[in-house]
């Protein structure tokens, strides 16, 4: 585990190595140098403190200088992060690992170096790099080799405003997407490049579902609702937002129904979501009747409920439409129109983990059965979309024997 603390006008690291700190004094009693992460640097005289003084109370704990203040901005050792130019952070900045080294170990600022030319500020507004600026790198910074050329061109694109490029890396980059065959790959090369982030993305969106779903009584249904409503805005990538407890006016019993959730696509388009918490008897009948199993009244019910939030949907026509745009127009872009166009439903509902194989048949005969007017999705159909999802994404990824940190 790696730590930065400020003492003084230092900035030290603190580094607990899971194997404990022999082979540390091997190396150093051996006159080597160690690398931490594949990023940091150390050599004996870089130690803070020496190993196994009376001062040095943390047995498992190696601390070394890292950086010196020097007015108001920190001088990084050039040796501790492998760069031949100086490095300076302003001292507002709090020092973290992943300012240095991306999530699988690339360094960052020798990446960077590859890039520029002298020596580098960052910090407030009159610095090379204003820290916002380089907020934006770390968010889009590339962490697979196999796209060293794209990558420089990314990075080249943002630092070119503020210090000066070693060459045009953005035509080199160019330039060699035109001389490689489209027979090589049938990948997309621009699906590929965010290939790692959207396996990321998804898994962590996979992980937080299951982690509901073991905790699901932990959540009311409001807080459930607004959870999972963010998981299928991230499925279905159509819709650009969302608006909650939508009201639609019931010209026949005169009353407001409230829809729970009404999604929004590119086009003004809207559809309908009605989101219920998971239970394993929501779905279909535990019993056959005539030989079949039929849906029970949690399903038979919510589909009704959803067929009428429809219908009035659609009966409000374009008063409905204007009356829509007129109430959300502060949450949508200029000139934006909502459209209530045939609105179809998305229902979330019901667990299969109990299910037999009959019942899961009869269960998709009654989805296909709505398919025009709804989507009937269980939480292990959501399950089954990302996992499928993710499985698309690592396919793009590069192959493992192929990637390298050797030329970052």
């Amino acid at each position: 585990m790696i730590r930065f603390e400020e003492i003084g006008n230092e900035i030290i690291i603190r580094y607990t190595p899971r194997d404990g700190l022999y082979w540390i004094t091997k190396k150093f009693d051996n006159n080597e140098k160690i690398t931490i992460g594949r990023t940091f640097y150390f050599e004996k005289d870089d130690l803070y403190k020496e190993i196994g003084s009376e001062e040095f109370t943390i047995i498992e704990e190696a601390q070394f200088s890292f950086a010196n203040l020097e007015g108001d901005y920190f001088r990084v050792k050039k040796t501790a992060i492998g760069i031949e130019n100086e490095l300076f952070i302003h001292k507002s900045i709090k020092f973290q690992p992943n300012i240095f080294k991306t999530w699988n170990n690339i360094s960052i600022f020798r990446k960077i170096f590859d890039v520029i030319e002298g020596d580098l500020f960052i910090g407030p507004k009159e610095s090379d790099l204003h820290m916002e600026e380089f907020n934006k790198l770390l968010k889009v910074f590339p962490n697979s080799t196999e796209l060293q050329k794209y990558s420089n061109a990314r990075i080249s694109c943002i630092l070119k405003e503020y210090v000066n490029i070693k060459q045009d890396f953005i035509s080199e980059y160019n330039s060699y997407m035109s001389k490689k065959s489209v027979a090589k790959s049938t990948k997309s090369s621009l699906s590929a490049s965010f290939a790692e982030y959207e396996t990321i993305k998804y898994q962590i969106v996979l992980n937080r579902l299951k982690d509901m779903l073991k905790n699901e009584k932990g959540y009311s249904e409001s807080d459930w609702q607004n959870e999972i409503i963010d998981v299928l805005i991230l499925i279905y990538p159509k819709y650009i937002t969302v608006f909650k407890e939508v009201s639609v006016y019931d010209d026949y019993d005169l009353k407001e129904r409230r829809l729970d959730y009404m999604l929004v696509d590119s086009n003004g388009n809207v559809d309908v979501v009605e989101i219920k918490k998971p239970n394993s008897n929501a779905l279909i009948s535990t019993r056959t009747y005539r030989d079949n199993y039929v849906p029970v009244r949690e399903l038979s019910g919510t589909i009704m409920q959803v067929e009428k939030y429809l219908f009035h949907l659609n009966k409000s026509g374009r008063q409905g439409e204007i009356k829509l745009t007129n109430k959300y127009k502060d949450l949508l872009p200029d000139g934006f129109k909502i459209n209530i166009t045939n609105p179809n439903a998305i229902l979330i509902l019901g667990r299969e983990e109990e299910l037999g194989i009959e019942q899961l048949r009869d269960l998709e005969v009654i989805k296909r059965k709505y398919k025009n007017v709804m989507d009937i999705v269980t939480y292990d159909d959501l399950i089954r979309r990302l996992e499928r999802i993710i499985e698309k994404f690592q396919s793009q990824l590069p192959k493992a024997d192929s990637r390298s940190d050797s030329v970052v």
